[in-house]
């Protein structure tokens, strides 16, 4: 499947995998987000901090609370929708979102119609929340499985950005506990959507020492 999964090391339970900060950063020096960002899944806050460096407004939140109080408001969960008063839509979401299953996960799904995955609800929902463009961070044969690809079809799936060299991208947990980042062995994108869209999508590179 991935890094995520094929490490040796136990399934983090809330499939929560931390990728370095290069990754996010070439996609706010390529990529437009007018309006700002928002990542619903954020973790330890990567992605905002990148974001805010890039000098767009962004806002995080986790369903967990994993030390960033600054970068993340926790307690809130996406799939639930219990957010603050007028977050939804928002101009455009950017996010490493779990990639799981429910099971994996430990939970039920959130809805009897929510999608057998926790990485494509997320993109489900998030272009239901958006007006602007959701950038996702998947490995890049994620939309290769054929009832995915005729999915995404009917999507307006505006650009993806492949990530080079194939980035290290462990839980979070093993992190945490002082683990180190390996060599990458899984090949990752960002895959990004753009309400309204058009046409066919573009494939680009992005290159950690650019």
């Amino acid at each position: 499947m991935s890094q995520r999964a094929t490490s040796g090391k136990p399934r983090d339970p809330d499939a929560w995998y931390r990728e370095p900060a290069w990754c996010a950063e070439r996609l706010f020096q390529d990529e437009a987000f007018p309006g700002g960002i928002i990542d619903p899944c954020a973790g330890t806050g990567t992605i905002v901090r990148a974001a805010r460096a890039a000098g767009l407004r962004a806002e995080g939140f986790d369903l967990r609370d994993r030390g960033a109080r600054d970068l993340v408001q926790p307690g809130v969960c996406f799939f639930t929708g219990d957010y603050l008063p007028g977050t939804w839509p928002c101009a455009n979401i950017v996010s490493n979102p779990p990639y799981a299953t429910w099971l994996q996960l430990g939970r039920d799904k959130p809805s009897p119609d929510a999608m057998a995955r926790s990485e494509d609800e997320f993109l489900r929902i998030a272009l239901r929340r958006t007006i602007g463009k959701v950038a996702v961070l998947l490995p890049t044969g994620w939309i290769s499985a054929d009832e995915r690809s005729r999915w995404i079809e009917s999507l307006p799936f505006y650009r993806e950005y492949r990530l080079t060299p194939r980035p290290s991208i462990p839980s979070g947990g093993h992190l945490a506990e002082g683990g180190k980042r390996g060599g990458g062995k899984t090949d990752f994108s960002w895959f990004v959507f753009l309400n309204g869209f058009q046409g066919d999508p573009t494939v680009h590179f992005l290159r950690r020492d650019d």
